[in-house]
């Protein structure tokens, strides 16, 4: 098969979190691996992780790259810490022809003008994960003595909602809860004025139900978003919302930008604070050991790891989903829902996404606004106003 390099790298650059997500797929779900990883990623091991990209790279003749500051909190360091680790990617990257642009995604509680500034100086742009107004963002969202986290994360979103931090400010990454409004949920979210946003399904499977999931059949999700969708979709100035961008992408022949949607080849990779290299870290949702590739920095190439069965299998589009899924009419948009989504105990993951549902009737949604906008049948072989799964 061919294979499709690796372009984005998640890197933990932190492995504790100064807030107790009650939903968080690392701490509060199966994996407890995080207990044996250094608290913090060290200058060597960035530098080792340099030198294995520049050398993925050069193999396959690539000129750009993305260094993705993870955690953990990626912030929990302080500010000389991240000065260390973007002295140590720069410095690397100085004498060669490829382009490593980094990027942050924090809960942004330990933000502070003074990284701010060195933000701008670097131009490294700065993603916030919170899920809506306090009402909304404090029922998972919370401080390790329970209280919610909103109001003071408000006090740092100002800052980022304002010149100059604005300009590094790409968004917002929230969980769905389908027992909230998710019109007030863009509202409260746009009112910070952020690039984008995205909408993550609960990383919740067949045996560990998502809420309002208990009947497989609800389509409660699909229905929350359809709601927004139609109210994103008539706005004169909205939101950049990846998801459906992503969606929209793949209903018209093009190709997505979210490793969760559509059938490309998944082109990321996560390397602990420790060096090791694991497989997508939402897995860890699923159970003790999901992400467990086996390969550290320090002892294997990144060409090797593109070899791993787990890597391959997020490579090789359709031919890597269950019976169901390749029979379906729309699995060239949903790619078969994201991978966590579909394990169970009893047959790993081979199966549907939990949110299968869900998904179809969003996809149906979606090509029936898009095509009834451009008066322009974008079916392509299956008409997917008739067709059933």
């Amino acid at each position: 098969m061919e294979q499709t390099p690796f372009h984005s790298y998640i890197v933990k650059v932190a492995s504790r979190c100064n807030i107790n997500c009650t939903y968080c797929f690392i701490y509060n779900h199966d994996d407890t691996r995080w207990q044996r990883q250094p608290r913090l990623i060290s200058n060597e091991t960035v530098a080792q992780l340099c030198r294995r990209m520049i050398e993925h790279c050069t193999t396959f003749g690539k000129t750009d790259v993305q260094f993705i500051l993870h955690g953990g909190e990626p912030l929990l360091g302080g500010l000389k810490h991240l000065r260390q680790i973007v002295s140590v990617v720069e410095q690397a990257f100085a004498e060669t022809d490829i382009r490593c642009k980094l990027a942050i995604q924090s809960n942004g509680l330990l933000f502070t003008e003074q990284i701010g500034d060195f933000l701008l100086e670097k131009q490294i742009n700065l993603g916030i994960s919170l899920d809506g107004p306090p009402e909304v963002n404090d029922q998972f969202r919370k401080h390790f003595n329970g209280k919610g986290t909103s109001r003071e994360l408000e006090t740092r979103l100002r800052l980022l909602a304002e010149r100059p931090y604005n300009a590094i400010f790409s968004g917002f990454l929230a969980v769905i809860n389908p027992d909230t409004d998710p019109i007030a949920t863009y509202d409260y979210l746009a009112q910070f004025n952020p690039y984008g946003m995205d909408f993550l399904l609960p990383y919740d499977n067949w045996d560990r139900r998502p809420l309002g999931k208990e009947n497989a059949d609800s389509t409660v999700y699909g229905d929350w978003l359809i709601r927004l969708f139609d109210y994103w979709f008539e706005l004169d100035r909205p939101r950049h919302i990846k998801m459906f961008h992503s969606y929209m992408r793949v209903l018209l022949g093009g190709t997505s930008t979210l490793e969760s949607i559509g059938l490309s080849p998944v082109d990321l990779i996560v390397i602990e604070t420790n060096g090791e290299i694991e497989a997508v870290d939402s897995l860890k949702a699923s159970f003790n050991g999901a992400t467990e590739l086996g390969y550290s920095i320090f002892e294997h190439s990144f060409d090797e790891v593109l070899d791993h069965v787990n890597v391959q299998a997020r490579q090789i589009g359709a031919d890597a989903l269950c019976d169901q899924c390749r029979r379906c009419p729309v699995v060239d948009y949903c790619g078969g829902g994201y991978v966590p989504n579909r394990y169970s105990a009893r047959n790993g993951f081979n199966n549907p996404s939990i949110y299968c549902r869900d998904l179809e009737k969003m996809i149906r949604h979606m090509h029936q606004r898009l095509s009834s906008q451009l008066n322009h049948d974008y079916s392509h072989e299956t008409d997917l106003a008739t067709a059933t799964i």
